[in-house]
């Protein structure tokens, strides 16, 4: 028996997942949600929009994951990892972009397209990360945002795809 639920076009889903009102997430496809990963949603209300969280395609969430909207509406955008343990409550995280393992990103953040978060790196509350970033580091020590060559882009995008494929996790 499987460890998975497959959906089309081509979700996995582990079946120990802790997924909160599925029917206000919008999962685009080939999107793999590992085991013990949580998405906590607020129970919608007559006036949220719908869906509350939309992820793009070909994004990877790793083991024990936490994703909790910090606003009505969070959008994950395509070729996006995230880390083992991280946890995330962004605003938006744009397309091409790695968060590392056991990072923090507050709510209120937006990440644009084509970023590094390195391992372990805390994004403060209400940070925007401009495109093309390598950020990382804990605010108030070593906090830092340095520009990313943009040969990034196809390498992010080509990690994500193979993830999917692979599925180490």
């Amino acid at each position: 028996m499987s460890d998975w639920i497959e959906t089309p076009p081509e979700n996995r889903i582990s079946k120990d997942a802790q997924i909160e009102s599925l029917d206000n997430i919008v999962i685009s496809g080939y999107v793999t949600i590992n085991r013990n990963a949580k998405i906590s949603l607020d129970p919608p209300t007559p006036s949220s929009p719908s869906p509350i969280l939309s992820i793009g395609k070909y994004c990877y969430i790793y083991p024990d994951v936490e994703i909790t909207p910090s606003t009505e509406k969070m959008f994950i955008g395509s070729y996006v990892i995230i880390g083992s343990s991280s946890k995330i409550m962004a605003k938006d995280i744009g397309n091409r972009v790695i968060i590392e393992d056991n990072c923090v990103v507050h709510p209120h953040c937006v990440i644009y397209d084509c970023c590094l978060i390195k391992s372990g790196t805390i994004i403060p509350n209400k940070v925007v990360i401009p495109p093309y970033s390598k950020v990382s580091g804990t605010p108030g020590v070593d906090f830092t945002i340095q520009p990313l060559h943009n040969s990034y882009k196809k390498s992010i995008e080509l990690e994500a795809k193979q993830l999917q494929i692979l599925n180490p996790s």
